[in-house]
């Protein structure tokens, strides 16, 4: 875990990346929900509820799929507790939590979010891809041993766990999951601007997003903090399950189109 000492105490960069991503995506979002003409007040409340179900439902689904890595005859202890809860978040459970609260918070302030959603996906990989800076900072999600090009060697940290194995050359998957993310936010981004909010930039998310998860999976190296069933990693399938129903969404969604424009 890589960090800086700021007034004798530890800062993980996993943490100001985490913190850097949320204020770029919410930034970009900002301007498009201004751009539109939306109420970017209702944007920060729904971004507000985002962040807490997003934190909740990341750490609730690495939980479950580290289930029997986890000491429970420890639980109790503060250190140990400490150690658990202060690392270990799965992105999916993140989506899945983050979008189940923003949509709570729709209803409980009658705030229609659909607009707000469709500003705010577009910016979502921008968030994720300083997250995932962040996790090659702290040295978890790490690739396969690798020795080529821009290989990656994690040394023990005096201050924190490493989790990566330790002097060993890796690929830097995150690094690679970074830029793709980039590179998604940037297709959306530039979609939105010229063609309006819609619904078909939540679809075209679900899908860039899905595949190239699905595929970096495979670059990844620790598979015993990820879980799986078969033959696929937790994640690979939720990816398969995004991409059947983007694609789904994304054909009905021309279909419509194309009936209103006859």
């Amino acid at each position: 875990m890589r960090g800086f000492v700021w007034m004798g105490r530890f800062i993980p960069m996993y943490g100001v990346m985490i913190l850097i991503g949320i204020f770029a995506a919410a930034g970009v979002a900002w301007m498009l929900v201004k751009h539109f003409k939306y109420d970017p007040n209702h944007l920060l409340l729904l971004i507000a509820y985002g962040f807490l179900g997003g934190m909740v439902g990341a750490k609730l689904l690495f939980l479950l799929i580290s289930w029997n890595q986890i000491e429970w005859s420890s639980i109790l202890d503060p250190e140990y507790l400490k150690l658990l809860m202060s690392g270990g978040f799965v992105f999916y459970g993140g989506l899945i939590g983050g979008l189940g609260a923003v949509f709570l918070a729709g209803r409980l302030h009658k705030i229609h979010v659909l607009p707000y959603l469709e500003a705010a996906i577009p910016c979502l990989p921008i968030a994720h891809a300083f997250g995932r800076i962040g996790c090659h900072f702290a040295s978890c999600c790490y690739g396969f041993p690798y020795n080529g090009p821009f290989h990656v060697i994690y040394h023990q940290s005096p201050y924190v766990p490493t989790y990566a194995p330790l002097e060993t050359p890796l690929f830097p998957v995150q690094m690679l999951e970074a830029l793709i993310n980039f590179g998604i936010a940037a297709v959306l981004i530039r979609r939105t601007w010229k063609k309006g909010l819609d619904l078909l930039n939540v679809y075209i998310y679900l899908m860039l997003y899905g595949i190239s998860r699905f595929l970096l999976e495979f670059l990844r190296y620790d598979d015993a903090e990820r879980g799986g069933l078969l033959w696929f990693s937790t994640s690979q399938w939720i990816s398969m399950i995004m991409i059947l129903v983007s694609a789904f969404l994304m054909t009905r969604s021309m279909v419509k189109q194309k009936e209103k424009g006859q």
